[in-house]
């Protein structure tokens, strides 16, 4: 929801038994053509729960606020430097029944021992590392039909004044 404020349709199937090839499918939602995919049983992520993606969700509003930063420098001499990074979303649910939201979001990583991360998030995410994936945070619960659920992220990030950091976004 950082990049963009979007909710996606995304089936998640039972493994599938026996020998599937590659290929593509026809994706139907509400008796409506959406468009075409591909099944590929035979990608490791697809072996344990195949997927299928249905395009963006226009009945799940999602709302982004502002994102706030805030830099300080701390230290006798001023040498080192605390900048904090706030993000949160809103998720509202305009379907007729419950769905299961997966909320994703990026989390920085520090990939040296003279940067300090500290991650805050509200409510506590369901995994800290999405498919093995550092730095990549998911929370995971059900939304009832006419909910709406709010998720917080805070990241705290400390380090020596002339450490430079490389940042990718």
């Amino acid at each position: 929801p950082a990049l963009d404020a979007s909710a996606y349709l995304v089936a998640q199937l039972a493994p599938l038994p026996g020998v599937w090839p590659a290929g593509p499918v026809a994706l139907y939602r509400d008796g409506a053509y959406v468009g075409q995919g591909t099944l590929d049983a035979t990608s490791a992520q697809a072996q344990t729960q195949p997927e299928l993606s249905f395009g963006r969700d226009e009945r799940i509003g999602v709302s982004a606020e502002p994102e706030q930063q805030h830099s300080a420098s701390a230290g006798l001499t001023g040498a080192r430097t605390e900048r904090s990074t706030e993000r949160s979303y809103t998720f509202t649910n305009r379907h007729q029944r419950s769905v299961q939201l997966q909320v994703l979001d990026a989390a920085p990583v520090s990939r040296d021992a003279q940067v300090k991360v500290e991650s805050h998030y509200e409510p506590a995410p369901a995994e800290a590392a999405w498919r093995g994936q550092p730095g990549t945070i998911a929370w995971s619960q059900p939304l009832a039909a006419g909910a709406s659920a709010r998720f917080a992220a805070r990241h705290v990030l400390r380090y020596d004044k002339d450490v430079l950091l490389r940042e990718r976004r």
